[in-house]
């Protein structure tokens, strides 16, 4: 999800709104290969700095959030140290919400020639 805070229009948009949905991917992506392993921001920073992906941690933190919020993610009572001392949540993949919502696309009724878009 993109917060338009700036009220960006046209292109800059545009390039805001892709850059957003693939840091989300992103740190899905890295929750499901270590799943049930948990992290918390700072570990998946550094997981994307290692990977030529500079995000600034509130960036990863969005993305934790609305990931967390669509039910992908989990967050966990474990605390862990952060990068400046503070104590901090870890998050985990929820494989039960992520396969219901894979069952609830292929249950869809809009088949390929049948669907309410014509094709």
């Amino acid at each position: 999800m993109y917060y338009n805070t700036n009220n960006e229009s046209g292109l800059d948009l545009r390039e805001s709104w892709y850059s957003n949905a693939n840091q989300d991917e992103l740190v899905l992506k890295l929750f499901q290969i270590h799943a049930p392993r948990t992290f918390t921001p700072d570990e998946i920073e550094e997981i994307c700095n290692r990977c030529n992906r500079r995000w600034p941690i509130t960036s990863i933190r969005r993305a934790i959030s609305t990931l967390t919020k669509h039910g992908n993610l989990t967050k966990t009572s474990e605390l862990r140290e952060g990068k400046y001392g503070k104590k901090t949540h870890a998050w985990k993949y929820n494989i039960i919400q992520s396969t219901t919502q894979v069952r609830n696309d292929l249950n869809d009724t809009d088949t390929p020639g049948q669907g309410s878009n014509g094709f």
